[in-house]
């Protein structure tokens, strides 16, 4: 659903818990590859959480591969390519003493691509 007026957002963003494995390429060439929670999506950009925060960098491209939950029948996953447009500290972190997560805001920059694979031989 679109949005107008004076917010930023041209789409609203949906909280969703969806496994997510983020694709990107280091300064040498090397895939690396984070396997994570999706926090949230909307029509442009999705948000999720990481614990290793120094392999991204604003504006660095990656992929995601979101895995929507199985059937009996069907895997199905949505794949984007995307680009780092925010790392902060998520909100609700707690001050247990313990490492905690940062939240990574990624613009698409091309359609969730949707692949699909039966489970059945």
């Amino acid at each position: 659903m679109m949005r107008t007026g004076m917010n930023r957002r041209q789409f609203d963003r949906f909280q969703i818990d969806f496994h997510v494995e983020v694709l990107l390429q280091d300064n040498e060439g090397k895939v690396l590859r984070e396997q994570t929670t999706l926090e949230d999506i909307s029509g442009e950009g999705a948000g999720f959480l990481t614990r290793k925060a120094e392999m991204y960098s604003l504006e660095k491209s990656l992929e995601l591969i979101i895995y929507l939950p199985e059937t009996n029948e069907v895997k199905a996953a949505m794949r984007a390519k995307a680009k780092v447009v925010r790392i902060e500290p998520c909100n609700d972190s707690a001050a247990s003493g313990e490492p905690q997560p940062v939240c990574v805001a990624v613009k698409l920059v091309q359609p969730l691509q949707f692949e699909r694979s039966s489970l059945r031989a």
